[in-house]
């Protein structure tokens, strides 16, 4: 069921048809026990860490609270956090520090062989790791209060559980979701409608875009040299859409799915690559994940109300970090470390500049970040150099090397159609987005789709979904 979005919507119809005909005082806990069973289908171990993790954390909360002394505040703290990262290390990170202290140890001549670990990495951890340090912080902080008692228990674990946001967030705040649980979720016609029209948004990214350039990345990275240059540069740029098609489509039913539970949840992705910068970029990107990094990580380490110097290294830190996040591999390091140098050097862009140099602005951002997400997506940092040789030393627009960059899509002469399937829909998109970007405002407040648009996106899954792939990217990570 977790690696099916049908299947996980069809639990959810099932999720909600209990739901709005039980009392609101028990819904909370329908949506523990609901989110449990979720986990459970995934693996009843996985439940365990992390339904232990959170009973851990919720514990040293109230420990927080009730501390009388700042520094007592601290070691609670300190102690809440410390074991979660501790389990965070060994089932995602020991392998590579282990690894790469090996690989020094042999650079220096004290080679000798590394302990490697056979853990599967469970569902999950990154984003509700993040959530728990977070609750801890804002008590530390006094920002929030700790959750006390039974129903206080359930609300913070149903928070950390919640299974629409398992496999790839959003990073929900714990005030704003705790908060509506203690209300008692109840039904909103327009956020119900609104819910349903994030599902339709996403699914169209994911099944209709997503799944479609799938093939042809998966074929292209994995053996760039037994392809023209041009398919590599044409694979670079099929995988900006389809990282961002698949994570932004899943945000987008989560929220959704949040949404169609009387829940409120905020935005996480606001059309990325109509920005203009790299920092408008983040502005827009992944804004849960973004967010948390810049409180909990940048803020604490000083932010910008410090030296030149030390602000840079706060910046260049908190994107370091976010690169290890998203995977134990130097190669995610690396793109961190590139989008902190770039976000270094940017200067703010002007509001009113022409047409033209604001197309211009779009472009060079968006090449950018395509030349990063090579190294996102490469099993390594070898295999990213080796990939962009490839692309600038075999590049070539002769009629026989075009045609052969469009053969990996279906591998026969189906291929052109495919192709041109797929640039149909990445120009819907491209026309939905310049509209919400900018476009005229809709007069009701939360509307996402327009009937017009809800009709074509509905007929576009169900007639041109690409169904067979339906694994999410950000679940690995």
């Amino acid at each position: 069921m977790v690696s099916n979005i049908m299947l996980t919507l069809a639990f959810l119809v099932g999720v909600a048809a209990v739901y709005y005909l039980v009392p609101r005082r028990f819904r909370q806990w329908l949506l523990l026990l609901a989110s449990m069973l979720f986990y459970v289908s995934a693996g009843p171990w996985m439940l365990v860490l992390s339904g232990g993790s959170a009973l851990w954390s919720f514990y040293a909360g109230a420990k927080i609270e009730q501390a009388e002394t700042k520094e007592k505040k601290k070691v609670w703290l300190w102690a809440g956090i410390l074991p979660i990262l501790g389990v965070l290390f060994v089932y995602k990170y020991f392998n590579f520090f282990v690894g790469s202290v090996a690989a020094l140890l042999t650079l220096a001549g004290l080679g000798g062989s590394a302990p490697v670990l056979s853990l599967a990495v469970p569902m999950g951890i990154s984003y509700y790791t993040f959530k728990m340090i977070s609750f801890l912080a804002d008590i530390y902080l006094g920002k929030r209060g700790a959750e006390r008692g039974l129903e206080g228990c359930g609300a913070y674990l149903t928070y950390i559980l919640f299974f629409p946001q398992i496999l790839s967030g959003p990073i929900e705040r714990s005030e704003h979701f705790i908060e509506q649980l203690h209300e008692g979720p109840t039904y909103h016609a327009e956020l119900f409608s609104v819910g349903l029209q994030r599902i339709v948004l996403g699914l169209f990214k994911k099944i209709v875009i997503a799944n479609r350039l799938a093939g042809y990345v998966d074929a292209v990275f994995g053996a760039p040299e037994s392809y023209p240059g041009l398919a590599c540069v044409m694979a670079a740029f099929f995988y900006s859409f389809q990282l961002y098609c698949d994570f932004s489509g899943y945000s987008d039913i989560a929220i959704g799915m949040a949404n169609v539970l009387g829940i409120d949840s905020g935005q996480n992705f606001d059309c990325p690559y109509f920005s203009r910068g790299i920092k408008e970029f983040w502005s827009r990107w992944h804004i849960s994940l973004s967010g948390w990094l810049k409180d909990y990580i940048y803020i604490p380490l000083g932010g910008n109300r410090v030296s030149p110097v030390r602000h840079r290294l706060n910046v260049l830190a908190t994107f370091l970090v976010s690169g290890l996040w998203h995977g134990a591999n130097w190669s995610f390091v690396i793109w961190g470390g590139m989008h902190g140098l770039w976000n270094i050097i940017s200067t703010k862009k002007e509001e009113s500049v022409p047409l033209a140099r604001r197309v211009l602005e779009t472009l060079i951002t968006f090449c950018g970040v395509t030349l990063a997400w090579v190294f996102f997506r490469a099993e390594s940092f070898g295999k990213a150099l080796g990939f962009l040789t490839h692309a600038v030393t075999c590049f070539s627009l002769s009629y026989v090397d075009i045609q052969n960059s469009i053969l990996p899509f279906t591998g026969d002469n189906t291929c052109a159609a495919y192709f041109l399937t797929a640039c149909g829909f990445l120009f819907l998109l491209f026309l939905y987005e310049r509209g919400q970007v900018y476009g005229k405002k809709e007069k009701r407040e939360g509307m996402v789709l327009s009937s017009a648009w809800m009709a074509v996106m509905l007929v576009s899954v169900v007639l041109f979904g690409v169904f067979g792939a339906s694994g999410f990217l950000y679940a690995n990570f």
